[in-house]
């Protein structure tokens, strides 16, 4: 789907995304991550060895919900996990931090292995959006 300009506007803002995963048993795991909008997909990068990782190679069925107050958006989608991509995480890392905080961030535990996630949007709701 094409996400509408307000849609679009809001998902520049600067916020937090709760993105949600189906455990093994059904239920869900919800995490706070930082984000991208490219193009009309949300990236993220994580932890080769997170549960989310775990969930979504399993199953792609992926939820992000971008809360502001009273605002928020949520993104039903798939998600594919893909290769490491250290631009994405340092444009992450400038998004959140300014230029300032980049080259601390891209240091801190430099031996854990990452990955990437780009979530397919199939629908969008959301309240003041």
């Amino acid at each position: 789907m094409t996400l509408s300009d307000v849609q679009r506007a809001y998902l520049d803002e600067i916020l937090y995304a709760v993105v949600a995963t189906l455990n093994a048993d059904g239920t869900l795991q919800q995490t706070m991550v930082w984000y991208l909008l490219d193009g009309d997909s949300i990236r993220f990068s994580v932890g080769a060895g997170s549960v989310k990782v775990r969930n979504l190679r399993r199953s792609p069925t992926i939820s992000v919900t971008v809360p502001d107050g009273r605002r928020h958006l949520t993104l039903q989608g798939t998600a594919a996990v893909e290769p490491f991509d250290p631009d994405l995480r340092e444009r992450l890392a400038m998004r959140y931090l300014g230029p300032e905080g980049v080259a601390a961030w891209l240091q801190r535990r430099p031996d854990v292995p990452r990955l990437s996630v780009r979530v397919t949007v199939l629908k969008a709701y959301g309240q003041g959006v």
